[in-house]
């Protein structure tokens, strides 16, 4: 009973020092498009650098096409409150205030790659918006 004690406290041990796999396809930016995406790259470098596609298609001319949309969003708020005396002196009473303001910007960022017949990139296209 001991020695299974142990064996599982062992793996509970070095299963919680493990580092969980990061998904890439959630990182997806334009530089990493722009510095890993080449003409000749194969199909598996590509998704090991993008991850999945969200569509895989074909075109006219029968070639595979990969679709990459993501679309990202941040909102920021602040806030700021004050206290201060009247114009004419403390005497007359005190007044406080606060303001608050809340902005937000999203960003979307679409690839279209398209292969070969040998699963190598033959031409990519991208568009990043802001707004």
């Amino acid at each position: 009973m001991k020695k299974k004690s142990l064996t599982l406290l062992s793996f509970l041990f070095l299963s919680a020092c493990s580092n969980a796999p990061q998904q890439t396809s959630n990182n997806l930016t334009l530089g990493l498009v722009q510095s890993s995406v080449t003409k000749g790259a194969n199909q598996v470098d590509v998704t090991k650098i993008l991850g999945a596609p969200n569509i895989i298609s074909r075109d006219k001319q029968g070639n595979e096409t990969w679709v990459y949309d993501r679309i990202s969003r941040t909102k920021k708020s602040s806030s700021m409150a004050g206290f201060g005396f009247g114009a004419i002196g403390a005497w007359l009473g005190a007044g406080g205030g606060s303001r608050s303001s809340d902005t937000s910007s999203s960003k979307s960022l679409t690839v279209i790659i398209t292969f070969d017949d040998n699963k190598n990139v033959l031409d990519y296209a991208y568009q990043g918006l802001e707004f």
